[in-house]
């Protein structure tokens, strides 16, 4: 009979058990170096990311409060030169409307007939209100007409007209309203 030594193939295997732990081990330690390798070097990139976010938010943070401070400027500007505009404008009305009065007065003193006198004389809103007296109707018909030879002067009304006596001197007082257009 033949005989076969089993005992020598079982140290084999065990033999190449072993190698096999002993390799899973190693490959295992390999592995968990590159997994903490590579989590440390994920960690320090994240990290030096968030550094370099925190730092632009930082800056981005400065120079918005920089152009709050530009914005709220050009504001202001922007306020006075609006009250600026409306100061302007109010003097080029009174510059205007100054003229008005002197301008009224020298047409209404070129019309008057020598024998007619103005007690008063009012203008508000482009209204014209007039009171004189004259010697003759006649004289105030005179005046009428040569206020409406000014185109300024329109819709010339006559509201009243009165005869009295002063110094038993006979006076006809009157009063006169139109429009004024410059």
């Amino acid at each position: 009979m033949i005989k076969i030594n089993l005992l020598g193939t079982q140290k084999t295997k065990k033999k190449k058990k072993k190698v096999a732990v002993e390799s899973q081990i190693i490959w295992f330690a390999l592995f968990i170096i590159v997994l903490a390798t590579g989590w440390f070097v994920g960690w320090r990139v994240f990290d030096q990311r968030v550094t370099r976010l925190k730092t632009e938010k930082t800056q981005l943070t400065e120079e918005l409060n920089s152009l709050k401070t530009q914005v709220k400027a050009v504001e202001n500007f922007e306020a006075n030169k609006k009250i600026v505009k409306d100061k302007i404008e109010v003097i080029q009305r009174l510059r205007k409307n100054q003229s008005v009065p002197v301008f009224l007065l020298n047409e209404i003193a070129r019309r008057l007939p020598e024998r007619v006198w103005l007690e008063s004389l009012s203008q508000n809103a482009g209204v014209v209100e007039l009171a004189g007296k004259a010697t003759t109707n006649g004289e105030i018909v005179d005046f009428i007409n040569n206020l409406k030879r000014e185109s300024s002067f329109q819709n010339i009304q006559i509201i009243e007209s009165r005869q009295g006596s002063e110094a038993n001197i006979p006076i006809y007082s009157f009063r006169l309203r139109w429009n004024f257009a410059i």
